[in-house]
C-alpha cells in the first residue's frame, strides 16, 4: 500500500480554494468507509456534482485526482495539491467507478463526484442517500449536472 504519485488539482474558471469552517455532517453520527477501493480508483478526472456552496471544493468543480496514501481501508491522504495533508474517506463507489460519495468524520469535507458533468440521477441518488446516512445535512450542499 504504497504512495501513489497524485495530486488534487481544482479547476473550476481559475477559483482558487477557499478555506472553511463550516461543519456538514452531524460528527456524532457513524460513518463507514468503503474498504475495496483502491488508491488507484479514484485517479482520473472528476466533476463535483454535490458539495457545499463555500469551501476547497465546491458544486462545479473538476477534480483531477492522480495520488494518494492510502491510510486505511477506503481511506486516503492527498499527497499534494489544494487539499494536501487532508485525509479523505471514500463513503461510496458505485460498482463501475463512475460516481463516489466522497467525506471526512469531521464534517469539514463532503462531496459528491461523478465522471461526468450530466447524467447518472440513480447514482447521484443513491451518493446523496449514502451521505445521509453517513450525518451529512445535504440541505447545506448544492446540486449540478442533474
Amino acid at each position: 500500500m504504497g504512495a501513489v504519485c497524485l495530486a488534487l488539482v481544482l479547476t473550476a474558471c481559475g477559483r482558487s480554494p477557499e478555506p472553511s469552517d463550516a461543519v456538514y455532517r452531524d460528527v456524532n453520527a457513524p460513518m463507514s468507509s468503503q474498504v475495496n477501493v483502491t488508491p488507484a480508483q479514484p485517479d482520473g478526472a472528476w466533476q463535483v456534482r454535490v458539495a457545499p456552496v463555500t469551501g476547497p471544493v465546491v458544486a462545479g468543480d473538476t477534480l483531477r485526482l492522480g495520488g494518494v496514501r492510502q491510510v486505511g481501508p477506503g481511506r486516503f491522504e492527498v499527497t499534494q495539491g489544494a487539499l494536501a495533508g487532508q485525509v479523505l474517506w471514500v463513503l461510496w463507489m458505485d460498482a463501475d467507478g463512475r460516481t463516489s460519495a466522497i467525506g471526512q468524520p469531521g464534517g469539514r469535507l463532503g462531496w459528491i463526484m461523478d465522471r461526468a458533468a450530466r447524467g447518472g440521477a440513480d447514482r447521484i441518488a443513491a451518493a446523496r442517500e449514502i451521505m445521509g446516512w453517513q450525518g451529512y445535512d445535504l440541505g447545506l450542499m448544492k446540486e449540478t449536472g442533474a
